[in-house]
């Protein structure tokens, strides 16, 4: 069932990542990108946003050839979309969010692709309408998890392949933190392996990427930024500020995982952490 245009804009969601994925010190972070992700770190990454085309290239790695059609969920302002085109042409992308604010930031980033207000939750397509779905770092934010995972096996053609990063929190952040839902909350790989099974996915693969994606980008955020002060480009204020923000998701995150799986007999390719 789809939602209307103004309950999806009224999502809490939006006032604060059109903020905050605005920010000159956000996107200065990200290279001048407008990437918006912790991205895999891999001993040759650089820089957060080569992190985050290696975090779109890794999820793909799982479908043994990307072809048809694709549907990336929670697109941002585009930049993960726009990787997509190493193995997709325009016109077979569609990509939703449920800000009109960055989807008028992605859309010049693929001309020719199809980019939509919708939530995850309700996504007004046809059933087996898509080869792939896609999405990077957004499936804790919905309203619920289970039910994306419902929309997302509906709108795949049989053989089609559902591809997820995604992070675990402890209980208590999932009920007490803003944009987080009790109803999401998993102990762990083995439960969400069980939940993508319930709802009729198979070959599920779940690969524990905490140190690459999580542990990584922390290193980085704080070598980073340390090394900005000791240069005496920020203040200690400011460092404190950045700091305070990384440290804070220390006691709530459990895991990052690389999720996939197929609907109906197709198999999912294997992929090593490097």
């Amino acid at each position: 069932m789809s939602m209307s245009r103004d309950d999806i804009l009224a999502n809490p969601l939006n006032r604060r990542y059109d903020y905050v994925m605005y920010e000159p010190a956000f996107v200065d972070f990200y290279d001048n990108t407008d990437f918006a992700n912790h991205g895999y770190w891999d001993e040759h990454t650089k820089t957060a946003s080569q992190a985050c085309q290696n975090l779109v290239e890794k999820l793909l790695e799982f479908i043994p050839r990307p072809q048809g059609r694709i549907l990336d969920v929670a697109c941002g302002k585009g930049e993960p979309t726009r990787c997509l085109l190493k193995h997709y042409v325009p016109s077979q992308i569609t990509a939703i969010n449920i800000s009109e604010k960055q989807l008028a930031t992605a859309r010049p980033k693929v001309p020719g692709a199809d980019f939509r207000l919708m939530d995850a939750t309700a996504l007004d397509f046809p059933a087996d309408s898509f080869d792939a779905v896609i999405c990077v770092e957004a499936a804790f934010h919905f309203n619920t998890r289970r039910d994306f995972l419902r929309e997302a096996i509906r709108v795949l053609k049989p053989g089609g392949y559902l591809l997820l990063a995604d992070i675990l929190a402890t209980r208590e952040a999932e009920r007490s933190r803003t944009f987080r839902h009790e109803a999401n909350f998993l102990a762990g790989p083995d439960q969400y392996h069980r939940m993508m099974r319930d709802v009729g996915f198979s070959d599920v693969h779940i690969i524990d990427a905490t140190e690459p994606c999580w542990r990584n980008y922390f290193r980085y955020v704080t070598r980073l930024y340390h090394d900005r002060y000791l240069a005496r480009q920020i203040t200690f204020e400011r460092l404190q500020e950045i700091m305070a923000v990384n440290y804070s998701q220390v006691p709530d995150l459990e895991y990052y995982l690389l999720v996939a799986g197929s609907k109906g007999p197709h198999r999912i390719e294997s992929v090593a952490l490097n």
